[in-house]
C-alpha cells in the first residue's frame, strides 16, 4: 500500500471513530485577515470526536488546558482551519497522522492592532494610542487567552499597587500578518493588551501579553 492510499485510509478510519463518537461540527476555512467563521468561510460539516491525551472521551477536560486531539476525516482539512460545534469552537493546530488531530479550544473573539509611530519624537501634543492612527492586522479571530506569563506593577508606583497578571494567548497563523511587540490585542469584551512577545510554533502563534490598566 502506498503512502497516499494508506492516508487516505488512515482519514477515513478517523472520520467513521468520529461517526459514533462525535458531534457535527461545521468547518471554516479563514482566507484573510478578518471574520474567519463567517457564514461565506464555512464550507464542510462533518463530525469531531475530541478525545482526551490519554485516549479517553469520556473523562472530563481539565481546567486551563486548551489543547485536545480530535478524530475527524482529516483529509478534508488543514492546519489553521476552525470547527464549531456543540462543544464550542477550535481551531486545527496541526495534523499529523496517523495521530489525532492537535486542536485548540477557543474562548474569546480577538482583534489585532498596530499603533501609529509617534509624528516627530518628543514634539507630539498627545502621546496615547488614537483608534484613528492603528493599523488592523486581524478582526474577529476565536482564540485560547489564558492568565499565564509575567505581569508588571501597575505605573503609579504606590506600596500597596497591585500587580497587573500577565497572559497568553494562542491564535492560527495568517498568511501575510507578522505580528510584533507592542501591538495592542483586544477582545470582544472589551479587554485590552499589550504584546510582549510572539512565538510561531508551525502554524500557531503564541503571544504573551499584559493586560491594559488605565
Amino acid at each position: 500500500m502506498d503512502g497516499m492510499r494508506l492516508a487516505d485510509r488512515l482519514a477515513y478510519g478517523a472520520g467513521c471513530a468520529a461517526r459514533r463518537a462525535g458531534f457535527l461540527h461545521d468547518a471554516y476555512r479563514p482566507d484573510g485577515p478578518e471574520g474567519p467563521v463567517a457564514l461565506d468561510k464555512r464550507f464542510l460539516r462533518l463530525c469531531v470526536a475530541f478525545v482526551l491525551p490519554g485516549g479517553s472521551v469520556a473523562a472530563p477536560s481539565g481546567f486551563g488546558v486548551p489543547f485536545r486531539q480530535a478524530w475527524a476525516d482529516w483529509s478534508y482539512l488543514r492546519a489553521g482551519d476552525y470547527l464549531a460545534g456543540p462543544e464550542g469552537t477550535v481551531f486545527v493546530a496541526a495534523i499529523e497522522p496517523p495521530k489525532p488531530m492537535l486542536v485548540v479550544m477557543t474562548n474569546a473573539v480577538v482583534s489585532l492592532a498596530r499603533p501609529a509611530a509617534p509624528v516627530l519624537a518628543g514634539l507630539n501634543g498627545y502621546g496615547a494610542v488614537l483608534p484613528g492612527t492603528q493599523t488592523m492586522l486581524l478582526a474577529g479571530f476565536p482564540a485560547s487567552l489564558l492568565v499565564g506569563g509575567m505581569g508588571e506593577r501597575t505605573r503609579a508606583g504606590l506600596p500597596d499597587d497591585t500587580k497587573v497578571p500577565g497572559f497568553s494567548a494562542l491564535l492560527p497563523v495568517v498568511a501575510g500578518v507578522r505580528p510584533h511587540v507592542a501591538d495592542i490585542l483586544k477582545t470582544d469584551g472589551g479587554e485590552r493588551f499589550i504584546v510582549t512577545a510572539v512565538e510561531q510554533m508551525a502554524a500557531v502563534w503564541r503571544f504573551t501579553l499584559a493586560q491594559e490598566v488605565s
